[in-house]
């Protein structure tokens, strides 16, 4: 899609929304993602890889047989690794991961990648345009840019929100909500364009209520419910533009 700037000076205009539309219909994948770990492994299989953000808060996370670092390096041909808590990032290194110490909202690195990860890091940056404009600086030509961010529309997100008698809290740390369409300008704003965007299907409900509902979603999608309602967080992917 070209810059809405080149269809009207009114990002409201109904031809410049309904070209947004037409955009981000193109780009969401049908279904949902049962296996994050191994969609994005699938995605890195035999390329150069940039990891952003491998530590996931804290040095337990990077016990779990599901961090997401662990499993990219098996699967990449070449992995690198940054993230900017210094302590942990020295642990890595003493333990033979190749990660180094950066913050790639305030500049590039100096080598160029086939793909770049960056899992659940977007919502917590105060400075999401650099992240983008940086992540676009380091791609390779043809290379692929894939973010995961939690689903504002997500059902359980939705539902704990409409009530006075409870107040939904996401996470402390997080400082901004994305959908398909602020994503969709970000990344031109920045140099890459959404081509896909698949939803990543909720933990297994707990509550006897929850799983009457979400037993119900295979019918809800057939009848026409977008299944990113049923998606905890996305995997939005661009490419350069």
């Amino acid at each position: 899609m070209r810059r809405w700037q080149e269809l009207s000076r009114d990002p409201n205009d109904p031809g410049v929304m309904g070209a947004r539309r037409d955009a981000i219909a193109k780009a969401r994948a049908d279904g949902l993602v049962f296996d994050r770990v191994a969609y994005l492994c699938r995605l890195v299989a035999g390329r150069s890889v940039l990891d952003i953000g491998v530590v996931e808060h804290t040095r337990e996370a990077m016990e779990s047989p599901l961090w997401l670092h662990g499993h990219l390096k098996r699967c990449a041909a070449y992995c690198l690794g940054v993230d900017v808590m210094e302590a942990e990032i020295k642990h890595l290194n003493e333990r033979g991961y190749n990660v180094m110490l950066a913050d790639v909202t305030q500049a590039p690195l100096g080598e160029k990648f086939d793909v770049i990860i960056g899992g659940e890091v977007l919502e917590h940056l105060d400075a999401p345009g650099k992240f983008m404009e940086n992540c676009a600086a380091m791609l390779n030509p043809g290379g692929r840019l894939a973010i995961t961010v939690p689903n504002p529309w997500y059902i359980n997100a939705i539902l704990k929100s409409c009530f006075k008698w409870h107040t939904f809290v996401d996470s402390a740390d997080h400082v901004a909500w994305y959908d398909a369409s602020t994503l969709f300008e970000l990344g031109q704003r920045h140099g890459v364009e959404l081509v896909r965007f698949i939803g990543i299907a909720g933990r297994s409900p707990r509550t006897l209520r929850a799983k009457l509902f979400f037993g119900l979603r295979p019918l809800l999608i057939r009848i026409g419910v977008t299944p990113q309602l049923f998606a905890k967080s996305i995997i939005y992917e661009f490419v350069l533009v």
